[in-house]
């Protein structure tokens, strides 16, 4: 009987001890766990930098090459950021098109995209977007013969929304998509960048442009003289939303991106960004 009993409390201290073992090893490795961090943002500490993708073109005043140094709302943002994450930023701009800087995140090769990326279904699809750091009107930019010709004396507001005209826009751009549905009577035709769309607009080769208020709005302070053949017609039921594209599986990196947005005070709207253009036109111009 005493055996027996032996047998049995040697058996329990045994479990007991591979218990208490196995608890032990549990709570060491949730303990090197906290220590080291959420798993989203290791790759980033580890380097020491935050690797932030952009465009290979400049897009002032979201991000530009001044006095070769590279400044802008994008620029002043990333840098936020990483400084949030305690690191330096680095900018990757060899992305040629939005959807190849939306890519770069998506295949690893951006720990973030900051790049006036417009959000969009397709786009979220393969990558978490944060909160809106800045909203745009989209807008149209017509041709003003084309538009008296076609118009025919309609209200212009039903006009723009039954639009059934040439209209062009940014080949593997949110807008390319946008006027797929914005537009379904419209015949859209593609360009490689905005500079060919406005120069179609101006020759009559489309009816009229499609992008946001502000790069609409721009082209009257970079070509003055194209008021007399441009007339631009603000959409303000249709808001593009501009955010920072984060991988997908990085929620804690989403959070502080999100943090370092709402910490803002104030949300850019297309007053703010037109003013900020024209300092820098300003200040360039003064060189």
């Amino acid at each position: 009987m005493f055996n027996t009993l032996k047998r049995t409390l040697t058996l329990g201290s045994l479990v007991f001890f591979a218990l208490f073992a196995n608890l032990s090893v549990a709570q060491t490795v949730q303990d090197a766990d906290a220590l080291a961090g959420p798993p989203d943002l290791l790759g980033i500490a580890e380097r020491g930098k935050l690797v932030v993708a952009m465009t290979s073109f400049d897009n002032a005043p979201f991000y530009s090459v001044k006095d070769g140094h590279l400044e802008g709302i994008d620029v002043d943002l990333s840098e936020d950021i990483a400084a949030a994450l305690g690191v330096e930023v680095e900018f990757d701009r060899t992305a040629e098109t939005f959807n190849d800087v939306v890519a770069k995140v998506k295949n690893g090769e951006a720990d973030l995209a900051v790049s006036k990326i417009s959000r969009t279904n397709s786009r979220a699809l393969v990558v978490a977007f944060s909160n809106p750091y800045v909203r745009l009107k989209n807008a149209l930019m017509f041709n003003r013969l084309s538009l008296a010709q076609k118009s025919q004396g309609k209200d212009l507001g039903d006009y723009v929304r039954e639009f059934d005209g040439n209209l062009g826009v940014i080949e593997k751009s949110s807008f390319a998509n946008f006027a797929k549905t914005r537009f379904p009577n419209a015949n859209i035709i593609a360009f490689k960048t905005w500079g060919e769309v406005v120069d179609a607009t101006i020759s009559g080769t489309v009816d009229a442009a499609y992008r946001d208020e502000f790069e609409v709005r721009r082209i009257a302070e970079d070509r003055p003289e194209t008021s007399i053949s441009l007339r631009t017609v603000t959409i303000g039921d249709a808001r593009d939303a501009i955010a920072v594209a984060v991988p997908w599986n990085a929620p804690r990196l989403l959070a502080i991106v999100n943090q370092v947005i709402d910490d803002r005070a104030t949300e850019l709207n297309a007053d703010d960004i037109i003013a900020m253009y024209r300092n820098s036109i300003a200040v360039e111009g003064a060189h």
